[in-house]
């Protein structure tokens, strides 16, 4: 029997799905019938889509997201889709070398900090990233944060749809609170507060805070709040802006004069501190919150505290993550669809109460079960404070310079403004070098 296969649009999950299915069709003069026109045997065509996922292996992230895969496919029998995982650090850089041999997958997990790198690499005079403007409805697009959707647009090209965004905020552990009888932490909170309560906390193996001083991306919220900037309004670089080095001296100096943070402090040996009690307070984000209950540690989350003397609150950077299609994929409307699927309101809703990773969609700020759920409520509310990450090549670029800043600093060969003066520079030759 000779099949024609034609295609519908379906509705899952509230987004529109293209379906496959097969209809016999017999044209006879003023009729139509279903009778098969020959008894020749074809193959139903099956749609293979190969995704690329960065969620850590063995973790609920990753358990969740395949779930909505077997769904996807169960709903879709004529897709069959192919996971791999990739780190999530090596992602854009993987992507881009998989797309300039013409390997790149159908859909790519991305953060909007990497698809400013990959947005300018052309292969062939052709984009990496699909331009999904024409994919995405205004009705899509409307269901979005417009600060989500906007991260993942890259000089107008919207090359990702937002799924997920991030951000740090102050967790802390109210047992070492009680045993040192100090009131817990406050949204009226200033950075003199935390000191306080953090050198008051400090005592014996016990270490009143956790955060890794040099890394960068920890001290861009406490640049916000000390009123320094990364960029100007024209993105030209801004590292030692206006209270860009006050930032920097603070941070330092909550290990190098204090002693509140345990010395040569890093990402991973922070989580063991408080895991292990020996830390009262820690800047963390939402990623790592199953990981503490888990360990049974009594977590609780407060915003940031305000900078005194700007009146500013410690504005977190917040990241945004989302799926992209490869301008290479032989299929873009069905991996479309699907990351549609992985970003629509019920997949995010799973990933918040099951993850508690942060949603875009706008309905769910005010769904009931996100905003009686204190941990995720609390880390929105955080988000709302944040800074959003500029989605250029030059935020995918400032990580480098700014090591060697936090280096120079912490090992007292320059002071701070040097130091961010010099970062500054680096920067901006390092993109006069792209142009």
């Amino acid at each position: 029997m000779e099949r024609n296969t034609l295609w519908k649009c379906e509705i899952m999950n509230g987004q529109r799905v293209i379906c496959p299915f097969i209809v016999v069709i017999l044209l006879l003069p003023g009729c139509l019938s279903t009778e098969p026109i020959s008894n020749q045997e074809n193959e139903e065509q099956v749609i293979e889509l190969k995704v690329w996922h960065s969620f850590a292996a063995e973790s609920k992230e990753q358990a969740t997201f395949e779930s909505k895969i077997d769904a996807f496919m169960a709903f879709n029998p004529g897709v069959e889709v192919q996971i791999s995982a990739i780190p999530y650090p090596e992602a854009d850089q993987q992507f881009m070398i998989a797309a300039q041999g013409g390997e790149a997958p159908d859909l790519v997990r991305l953060s909007s900090d990497q698809l400013g790198k990959i947005g300018d690499i052309r292969v062939g005079g052709q984009p990496l990233l699909e331009d999904l403007r024409a994919h995405l409805t205004p009705i899509d697009r409307s269901k979005f944060d417009p600060r989500a959707l906007n991260a993942m647009r890259y000089e107008g090209d919207l090359l990702g749809i937002p799924a997920s965004q991030d951000c740090l905020s102050l967790l802390y552990n109210p047992i070492l609170f009680d045993s040192a009888g100090i009131e817990y932490p406050d949204e009226n909170w200033t950075l003199d507060d935390l000191l306080i309560a953090a050198t008051d906390l400090t005592s014996g193996d016990v270490n009143g805070l956790a955060l890794p001083v040099k890394n960068a991306y920890w001290w861009f919220g406490f640049q916000a709040g000390f009123g320094g900037s990364l960029f100007d309004q024209n993105g030209t670089p801004t590292l030692d802006s206006n209270g860009s080095a006050e930032a920097m001296d603070w941070v330092l100096d909550l290990e190098l004069e204090h002693g509140v943070v345990e010395t040569g402090t890093q990402t991973e040996s922070m989580k063991t501190q408080f895991l292990s009690s020996k830390a009262a307070m820690i800047v963390d984000g939402p990623w790592n919150w199953a990981t503490y209950e888990a360990g049974r540690i009594p977590i609780q989350q407060v915003m940031l505290p305000t900078v005194s003397d700007t009146g500013e609150r410690v504005a977190p950077l917040v990241t945004y993550k989302g799926w992209s299609v490869s301008k290479q994929s032989l299929n873009k409307e069905w991996a479309t669809s699907l990351a549609l699927y992985l970003s629509s309101s019920e997949v995010q809703k799973e990933f918040a109460i099951e993850t508690y990773t942060m949603p875009t969609h706008i309905d769910l700020y005010d769904d009931s079960e996100i905003s009686e759920n204190v941990v995720i409520s609390g880390f929105l509310d955080q988000l709302m404070e944040g800074t959003p990450a500029p989605t250029t090549r030059a935020m995918a670029m400032v990580y480098d310079p700014l090591v060697t800043a936090f280096e120079n600093v912490y090992a007292g060969e320059m002071n701070s403004s040097e130091a961010l003066s010099l970062a500054d520079v680096a920067l901006e030759s390092d993109l006069e070098g792209l142009s």
